[in-house]
């Protein structure tokens, strides 16, 4: 499997760097971090980090500048570049370095566009109009793009290159449900009396009766035995399980009640959250 060096282009991003940076270490050994001018202590973490490369630049450098830092005369290894953004996950980075193994000179994929650029055709983004989210080059790909003028287009590089040009496309929040039959069997208990119309009439005036029935029993309990025999301790156990278990019924149909209203409105908040 051939060699590649990944870069990380950061600007204030000292909660996450060093977690990216370990990732990374697990697809190669020679890890780079493109610096654009953060006012918190990514650098000197970066610094503290033993194999790490840093490179510092301008907060508007574009890719050509990316590139010229990164390039390296004689190189045979492709290169990942990924800008770390709060919509960026460590989860995707594998996915960026399986892209190096394709027989792409250059493959870019610019950010998701703002109002005015969405109409823009991602074939005719200069490396100035949009910020990129990744780049993946060949030996090749990284040389051209080092030579590049930032005010022209990645279509425009030589024509001997393999280009693709991307626009990263925010995912569809979609709405999970998990099945009944995967779930516990608690899970499956706590669901169904969620799901309950009544709790106070389910739970509720149950667990009044028995409570009311074992505080009753209790009275005659202590003014009819007068010694503690195998009759009186039994009668004694019966009465504190049905006051127990009345409390417990009464408490549960509380929580349930107030549980249930919760849950509608979340449910209400989510259905009527504005579209995108």
């Amino acid at each position: 499997m051939a060699a590649i060096r990944i870069a990380f282009v950061v600007l204030d991003q000292e909660l996450r760097i060093i977690s990216s940076v370990i990732r990374a270490k697990d697809f190669s050994e020679d890890i780079h971090v493109i610096d654009l001018g953060s006012k918190d202590d990514t650098v000197s973490l970066v610094e503290d980090e033993e194999g790490v490369t840093l490179h510092n630049l301008h907060p508007d450098a574009t890719v050509p500048e990316v590139a010229a830092a990164l390039f390296v005369e004689g190189s045979d290894s492709s290169i990942l570049v990924v800008r770390i953004e709060d919509n960026w996950k460590l989860r995707d980075l594998p996915v960026a370095v399986n892209r190096c193994r394709m027989r792409y000179d250059v493959d870019m994929v610019f950010s998701s566009p703002d109002e005015s650029e969405a109409t823009k055709n991602p074939e005719e983004l200069t490396y100035s109009d949009a910020p990129f989210q990744s780049i993946t080059c060949s030996p090749k790909g990284i040389t051209a793009l080092a030579e590049a003028n930032p005010h022209s287009k990645p279509l425009d590089l030589p024509q001997q290159l393999n280009v693709r040009v991307n626009r990263n496309k925010e995912p569809i929040p979609v709405n999970q449900r998990e099945s009944l039959a995967t779930a516990s069997r608690f899970a499956q208990l706590f669901y169904w009396m969620l799901e309950s119309k009544h709790p106070l009439i389910s739970f509720g005036i149950p667990g009044v009766v028995l409570f009311t029935v074992g505080y009753l029993l209790s009275r005659d309990v202590i003014g009819t035995f007068d010694e503690v025999n195998s009759v009186s301790l039994g009668v004694a156990l019966a009465t504190f399980v049905v006051t127990i278990v009345g409390l417990l019924a009464i408490m549960s149909s509380l929580i349930l009640y107030i549980l249930g209203k919760q849950v509608k409105q979340i449910q209400l908040h989510y259905q009527e959250w504005p579209g995108e």
